[in-house]
């Protein structure tokens, strides 16, 4: 029997899960906050929407974001309770926390430096286990990490959205040439590597570029290119200078090592960059806390 996509409260999913409410919509889906009927265990349910489901090209991609999520089993990357078919589509249910994404918390205005760095350097350890099994995200961006609130009032960073992930090894490599052609940008404009920008081969030093555009953020509030235009933007990320955090936050103080850092990883070229994100992240932890601080706060 051919189950619906179109859901809506109380709907069951795959005999299995009960949709409670819509957390959001976009081209590929929907995303609902439900729970497993058996033991009551919340989860958020990514279902491919009928025109979506359509298409071999996002089947393969909803299918290899899939394949990413069950090779990573980290505390900094969403876990993947399931992945399997409603009707002619298919969905993801993935554990579910209370929090917000990390885009909504920088629009609220600056992060604490050390919140910020705390931040980065969790993202890091998601993504650099993703770079030690093989798998290179190419979307790194605030919006794919994930708060998720603590009972004790902290919270965890969780990398999320694999769908553009690559896999680097050969088992994985004819999809993949199915779903990459040459000359496609994949990735967002404000944190986009420049080898990404023209269609070139990319490999974890890609992501790191991402990150480091992503830590430049969570420092200043700003990207660390502005441009009106989508070309003037890959542009500036093609052949601008990296701006130095502390010309870009008046109030901001920066240990040298930490721009050196940031420059390191946002660098033109990728024989430039760290290596992986585990190496980025190994680089930040060496550096004397405080790493930055407010210019007006009290040491």
């Amino acid at each position: 029997m051919t189950q619906s996509t179109e859901l809506h409260e109380g709907a069951i999913v795959a005999d299995r899960y009960r949709i409670d409410a819509e957390l959001g919509a976009g081209a590929m889906g929907t995303v609902h906050r439900a729970h497993r009927i058996a033991d009551g265990l919340p989860v958020a349910i990514k279902i491919m929407s009928v025109d979506a489901s359509a298409s071999e090209e996002h089947r393969l991609r909803f299918e290899r974001e899939a394949a990413a999520l069950v090779e990573l089993r980290h505390p900094n990357v969403i876990a993947l309770v399931e992945f399997g078919a409603i009707g002619e589509s298919m969905f993801l249910a993935m554990e579910l926390h209370e929090g917000q994404p990390l885009d909504t918390v920088l629009e609220l205005g600056p992060l604490d430096p050390t919140m910020a760095i705390e931040i980065g350097q969790q993202m890091l350890a998601g993504l650099g286990c993703a770079h030690e099994r093989g798998i290179l995200h190419r979307d790194i961006k605030p919006e794919n990490v994930f708060l998720a609130l603590q009972p004790d009032g902290s919270f965890v960073a969780k990398l999320l959205d694999f769908g553009l992930a690559k896999f680097t090894d050969s088992e994985h490599s004819q999809a993949q040439t199915m779903l990459t052609a040459q000359g496609t940008i994949l990735g967002s404009p404000p944190y986009i590597p420049p080898e990404q920008i023209f269609g070139l081969m990319v490999d974890a030093r890609s992501d790191v570029y991402s990150a480091g555009a992503v830590y430049f953020e969570l420092l200043t509030g700003s990207w660390p290119f502005m441009r009106e235009e989508i070309s003037d933007l890959f542009q500036a990320h093609a052949t601008d200078p990296v701006p130095m955090l502390t010309s870009v936050r008046a109030d901001l103080d920066v240990r040298p090592e930490l721009e050196a850092v940031i420059q390191k990883a946002m660098a033109k070229e990728r024989e430039q960059r760290f290596e992986d994100a585990n190496a980025m992240r190994s680089a930040i932890a060496a550096i004397a806390p405080p790493a930055a601080w407010f210019r007006n706060a009290n040491s």
